[in-house]
């Protein structure tokens, strides 16, 4: 509806701005939200805007455009382009993604990709580089600083001004964390060193949630985050063949808490335990220690410091770490302090499971909050002034 309803600064529409005097050859449709134009030759091409929310690409199944523009790539669902792409190949196509980054998503894989093939166009344009027909910045340095000022994330300001795709996703628990990883060289082809056991450490998908595992090999104070797995609706009979099919010498498998939880199996609806179901078939699970979702976190964000992860086998998991976050409130325009739960969730939250484990093991109390250890501290001392003076 932009399109037909929308205004430019001047107070004009869209329509009678960009489109040329008599190239229209119809009143657009505002209900398809489809309008046509006469071509240089004279025949008319039918234009049409399509969202890719709710999976509504999947409509362009069938149809045979000659051209796609994709308008903030970096927020579309990637899915559309699966779904034109063998169109375009078949006849000949184009294809035009225009986009501010949004992090490490399919946006810039996409970008990293098309650097390699010339036979893609690619340009980037700043702020430094963007201008009006006037030749003023759109958006000078002043304003900049005037969002800042004002209380504007330096990460937005980097990502939507600047076109970087470095900077942490706004929201994200730790994907500044994982990009300095990246920066510093400690995500890289990382092999298997049989010398060492190799941990894994789980998030159980329920019904049809997704399961998530990391393979971790601790090497003196090193954490290898070497491998990782997810799938979805499968039983542990498959895990089972999965942790026999890859070449590893396992040490623990760590599941969450409330493993012991039951569930109702069997023509008889007996109730089993997931830990007993794993048990049948040889999956031999130790218990996480209970913490709060925030505990984990800042165990996670405290280990990465210590951590590499193979490029190759961890990729999947990475991706999911950057885009792992917090849930957006639209009406106040900010992230709220709950987590999103969404595809992302589960790798998140084994790694959490791994860094509750690894950093007890190195003699840290990650179960309790900094307001409860400074809650104890100050007790303990009241408590030996308090017995001094009794005395």
């Amino acid at each position: 509806m932009i399109l037909w309803e929308g205004y430019t600064d001047e107070g004009k529409t869209f329509l009678e701005t960009y489109l040329p005097q008599g190239l229209l050859a119809s009143k657009p449709n505002s209900t398809d939200m489809k309008f046509r134009i006469y071509s240089r030759t004279g025949d008319i091409s039918m234009l049409q805007i399509v969202g890719t929310e709710n999976n509504r690409y999947e409509a362009m199944r069938g149809t045979n455009p000659r051209g796609i523009i994709f308008s903030e790539y970096s927020r579309q669902h990637p899915g559309a382009w699966d779904v034109v792409r063998p169109i375009l190949l078949k006849n000949g196509g184009w294809a035009i993604f225009q986009s501010t980054p949004n992090g490490n998503n399919h946006f810039k894989d996409l970008w990293d990709i098309t650097a390699k093939n010339n036979r893609w166009f690619r340009c980037l344009h700043t702020v430094k580089d963007t201008y009006d027909h006037e030749g003023y910045r759109l958006i000078s340095l002043a304003d900049i600083e005037e969002e800042l000022a004002t209380g504007q994330t330096e990460d937005f300001v980097q990502q939507e001004y600047y076109c970087s795709f470095s900077q942490g996703i706004e929201g994200t628990y730790v994907g500044k964390l994982i990009q300095e990883l990246e920066d510093n060289e400690r995500i890289e082809d990382l092999p298997y060193d049989p010398t060492y056991l190799v941990n894994t450490y789980w998030d159980l998908g329920i019904r049809k949630d997704s399961m998530s595992v990391w393979f971790v090999q601790q090497v003196g104070q090193e954490i290898r985050f070497i491998d990782f797995e997810e799938a979805t609706a499968k039983t542990f009979t498959y895990w089972a063949k999965v942790l026999q099919d890859k070449p590893y010498l396992y040490g623990k498998h760590f599941a969450p808490h409330d493993i012991q939880h039951r569930e109702m199996i069997g023509a008889e609806d007996a109730a089993k335990s997931r830990l007993a179901h794993a048990k049948d078939v040889g999956i031999l699970f130790n218990k996480t220690p209970f913490a709060s979702f925030e505990n984990g976190v800042e165990a996670l964000r405290g280990l990465l410091g210590l951590c590499r992860f193979d490029q190759t086998k961890c990729k999947a998991g990475l991706d999911h770490l950057r885009k792992w976050g917090k849930k957006y409130n639209k009406l106040e325009q900010r992230y709220t302090e709950t987590e999103n739960d969404n595809e992302h969730s589960h790798a998140g939250a084994a790694a959490r499971y791994a860094a509750i484990n690894i950093r007890q093991a190195q003699g840290f109390d990650v179960l309790k909050t900094r307001e409860e250890k400074h809650f104890k501290n100050v007790f303990r001392r009241k408590r030996s002034y308090g017995s001094a003076m009794s005395v």
